[in-house]
């Protein structure tokens, strides 16, 4: 039986230009700023992504034409020399340190059909639109660019001598790439040749459950990609960044209500009239956010007030599922919280001011669900509400890219 993960032939920016390719998601960037990188870096990752920066396109963004000229910019890229296919297949060691955290994990494969029977957990629904949306992308272009994120889970078998083979190759050997970006991340980079350093190989081999924190659509549309064109090389696996559940950064992520006309402190009357709320009391604006699970806070116009509802003996409630379901929905009448346009996230690393909302404006503030309950809620089988979590570290595109067998390629390993 082969094995979950497994090594693969990675497609990279060569040393000196990674710093210059490697971009963040394309959505976190403000339209002026996406604009500006485009036009000071002809070498990001972006430019593939957006093939209609310098030239009009008939093409229409979300269709396959516009896929299409996306894997011309990607070809031209690796023309260039500024995507380069390395000569064998390898793991990566792959080390994010920021300026309070530092994460070190695997870059490698898992096994699509594994993942189907149950060795990747998940805890968030998809929408099948964009599921479909994505399969045709990744049918068109044939490669991913950015890693799913993954959490091994402590006490998994085999976790002492993988996390001893992690520390002994990236202490007894310098980076291979190492380099800083403008976000102050710096980036280190191993690559592991399994047929010369077996010991990585062997230590992943008796992992065999893993659970998915970050790219639920590309897992599914990977998978609906992989049944599609089951005969197809490399199209039954993943491109995946693993991680020890324990190393990962888990922040909250607030919702915010616009369009709010009704009257706050009837809000706040019926609420404190719910069975599961135990108390309800109106702090200061300027206190610190919500300190533990079970504990939210209301911010309307100048006041404040925190919610305490009763502890969750299953371990599977998560208080923004408290929050959907009890205010959001039943106070609220926001009963499609993925599509209703007055209901916004914010992640738990933005800079957004509390104190400052409007009238017409309530956030509701959470805690970061702990990453015990996230397990526990997949091990149940049971789903998250949307954008329950805000899950660091972000990984760049365009830094390891995966080719699979959907395009007659040099640089594809069959």
């Amino acid at each position: 039986m082969p094995n979950l993960v497994r090594p693969f032939r990675l497609i990279q920016p060569p040393r000196h230009l990674a710093h210059l390719v490697a971009s963040r998601s394309y959505i976190s960037y403000e339209k002026e700023e996406l604009k500006d990188k485009l036009i000071r870096n002809p070498y990001t990752y972006l430019q593939v992504i957006n093939p209609d920066t310098d030239q009009e396109l008939d093409a229409k963004r979300g269709t396959k034409d516009y896929f299409r000229e996306i894997r011309t910019v990607y070809d031209t890229f690796l023309q260039k020399g500024w995507l380069e296919g390395a000569g064998h297949a390898c793991y990566i060691i792959y080390r994010q340190t920021t300026s309070t955290h530092s994460f070190t994990g695997i870059v490698a494969l898992l096994d699509l059909p594994k993942c189907e029977e149950g060795a990747l957990l998940t805890h968030e629904l998809t929408l099948e639109k964009r599921e479909d949306l994505f399969s045709d992308y990744l049918e068109t272009v044939g490669f991913h660019a950015e890693p799913i994120l993954c959490a091994r889970p402590s006490n998994h078998p085999g976790e002492t001598e993988l996390n001893r083979c992690i520390s002994n190759l990236t202490n007894a050997n310098e980076a291979d790439c190492d380099f800083s970006t403008t976000d102050s991340i710096r980036h280190s980079i191993w690559y592991v040749n399994p047929e010369l350093e077996t010991t990585l190989s062997q230590a992943l081999g008796p992992l065999d459950k893993l659970y998915l924190a970050d790219g639920h659509h590309r897992l599914a549309s990977s998978i609906k990609l992989r049944h599609r064109h089951p005969n197809e090389p490399g199209v039954d696996r993943i491109l995946a960044y693993i991680l020890p559940a324990k190393e990962m950064s888990i922040l909250g992520y607030h919702r915010q209500v616009s369009d709010f006309k009704g009257d706050l402190d009837e809000l706040i009357v019926k609420i404190e009239g719910l069975d599961s709320v135990t108390n309800v009391t109106e702090i200061s604006t300027n206190e610190s956010r919500v300190q533990k699970p079970g504990c939210i806070d209301i911010i309307n116009s100048g006041k404040s007030y925190r919610v305490c509802i009763q502890e969750d003996k299953t371990g599977i409630r998560t208080d923004a599922g408290w929050l959907g379901e009890h205010v959001l929905k039943n106070c609220l009448g926001i009963s499609d919280p993925r599509n209703d346009p007055k209901l916004k996230y914010i992640p738990g690393n933005s800079d957004t001011s509390f104190s400052e909302t409007s009238r017409d404006k309530i956030i509701f503030a959470l805690h970061p669900t702990p990453i015990n309950q996230i397990v526990a809620v997949a091990d149940a089988g049971n789903t998250l509400p949307p954008k329950s979590t805000w899950v660091e570290p972000k990984l760049r595109s365009g830094l390891f890219i995966y080719e699979f067998g959907m395009h007659p390629h040099p640089t594809i390993l069959h």
